[in-house]
């Protein structure tokens, strides 16, 4: 039908926003785990910065200073409440869902991108102890999409849509924003040496953005918002420099890792097994058809060059998995994962039978819509009265246990009950979500006490120093006070923190206590308060 060829890329996307919708809508009041560390200070952070705060300035902030600005946004919108920050992240998930599939057209069938687009929402693993994440991916997914538009069309306004991606990318995660800037540089270099592309005066004006214009920029926006910081809490903030993450680990064990855990994934059912079956073919008829120039000549360059580029951009994306070993560190190389398989599935199909490349298609599609159904059971499984965060500011149902969601009820009740309202309470070790549960300020900038934070003395005194000029009469102290086993962590007052540590044992006492103290307390498991009065 004419209709349908002239408006074909139309329709697939509008697929994949509908397909998008339906993924993502059993997940818009549920979240797997909330933790009050992490996602509070997510949460923290996007309602401070509507209040005039600056990130890293005002309070703790270990990512890049955007994301809190567009959650917060969510925030204005629809409500100061969990479910508000979850649509954000819902909605970064139907747009990077689009913009593979748009990536995708530029060098697959339309069926194969729409697969694609649907296989990210359905797929990708959840960052699942940040929301600011997410958004880095889909900056990376917009930067993927320009350069396969540039290996398919030459146009330079889409080398200069992928530096757009990029500095928007370099605001929420830097590193993987200069990662993306290498690749970027490489690919559209590669291109050109391969297609021999002369380097005109507009070409070079693309390189001196990209190497010299961007970089000043973002230099620039870090440094008004660092300055006045000491050296230790900027590396605090950006953890970048060794010795500063708890975890290290050589690439070759990182690469040893991965393969055993895919390995294991591959054998854990016969899906996966099949699915990887499919795969592994598909790579070696691509093989063939490469070594027996079975690919007409115009059509092989393009498919050389976009897998080199997602090849080069997974490599780029795995750096922080490869130095720490971390296993959820390797979902940043996960979307490009996805598609290089339909990428290779595509190619590999295009020139066999019909009836083959369309019963490849549809195990694939029946295989996408039984998991999606039994995600959502498993979802609906959890939305029950036990399993509901019952506080203005929740109104989510999670995975936690039911102990540690009564923990954290009886907790913020007592707060609300127990503070007057302009008052003031100091959280820690890293508890930061009773801020944003209680809607109060934090009375010290620094929100993460840990032994890996590595908090000297002088800091400590500045921070004793915010809790006398705040008035601080109420400190809570949760049991990730005192970890035994997990590393980086440490005691409170013994391992970190020695002066902060007297500092509440001398004008403190214990007035309440809530939740589990008898076992090891975990990120989002056995959870206990301690609340104290100044004597």
């Amino acid at each position: 039908m004419p209709f349908l060829k002239q408006h074909m890329k139309s329709l697939i996307l509008l697929s994949v926003f509908l397909a998008g919708l339906l993924i993502t809508a059993p997940y818009a009041n549920f979240q797997d785990f909330l933790s009050t560390g992490d996602h509070g200070r997510d949460l923290y952070a996007a309602q401070a910065v509507w209040r005039g705060e600056l990130p890293y300035r005002d309070f703790w902030w270990v990512y890049g200073p955007l994301t809190p600005y567009y959650y917060g946004l969510f925030f204005k919108i629809f409500g100061v409440k969990i479910s508000s920050m979850i649509l954000g992240k819902l909605t970064l998930r139907i747009i990077g869902g689009i913009l593979i599939c748009l990536g995708m057209m530029e060098i697959a069938s339309p069926i194969a991108a729409f697969l694609c687009g649907c296989w990210f929402m359905l797929f990708h693993q959840d960052f699942f102890f940040t929301y600011n994440h997410l958004a880095g991916i889909v900056m990376i997914l917009g930067v993927i999409f320009c350069l396969l538009s540039y290996i398919k069309t030459n146009s330079l306004k889409a080398a200069w849509g992928a530096l757009a991606f990029i500095f928007i990318l370099c605001l929420i995660k830097i590193n993987f924003g200069l990662a993306a800037l290498a690749a970027t540089l490489i690919t559209v270099g590669g291109n050109d040496y391969v297609r021999r592309i002369p380097v005109n005066s507009a070409k070079k004006s693309f390189y001196a953005v990209g190497i010299i214009g961007l970089a000043l920029v973002i230099f620039f926006i870090y440094w008004s918002l660092l300055k006045g910081l000491t050296s230790m809490e900027i590396r605090q903030c950006l953890p970048y420099k060794e010795g500063d993450q708890p975890f290290s680990i050589s690439p070759w064990a990182a690469v040893g890792i991965f393969i055993k855990a895919t390995l294991n994934g591959i054998k854990s059912n016969w899906t996966n097994l099949a699915f990887a079956v499919i795969i592994n073919l598909s790579a070696l008829r691509c093989f063939y058809l490469l070594l027996k120039n079975k690919i007409p000549a115009d059509r092989k360059t393009n498919f050389i060059l976009s897998l080199s580029a997602l090849c080069l951009l997974f490599m780029f994306n795995s750096h922080e998995y490869l130095k720490s070993g971390v296993w959820y560190r390797e979902f940043w190389a996960q979307p490009l994962t996805m598609m290089i398989i339909f990428l290779l599935i595509d190619t590999a199909t295009q020139s066999v039978n019909k009836v083959v490349r369309k019963l490849v298609f549809s195990f694939i599609s029946i295989m996408a819509v039984i998991c999606w159904v039994l995600f959502l059971r498993q979802v609906n499984s959890y939305k029950i009265d036990s399993q509901y965060l019952s506080l203005p500011r929740g109104g989510i149902y999670i995975t936690n246990s039911p102990s540690w969601i009564s923990t954290v009820l009886q907790t913020t009740d007592f707060l609300n009950h127990t503070l007057k309202p302009d008052e003031l309470f100091f959280a820690l070790p890293y508890d930061c979500l009773y801020y944003y549960l209680t809607g109060k300020r934090t009375p010290t900038r620094q929100l993460i006490f840990f032994e890996h934070i590595k908090i000297p003395l002088e800091q400590e005194k500045s921070v004793i120093a915010e809790l006398e000029k705040n008035h601080v009469n109420y400190v809570l102290l949760s049991n990730r006070a005192f970890v035994r086993q997990e590393i980086g962590m440490g005691f409170l007052g013994t391992t970190y923190c020695p002066l902060i540590g007297k500092y509440i044992n001398d004008h403190f006492t214990p007035i309440a206590r809530f939740g589990e103290w008898k076992d090891e307390p975990g990120w989002s498991w056995n959870h206990g308060t301690l609340i104290l009065k100044r004597r």
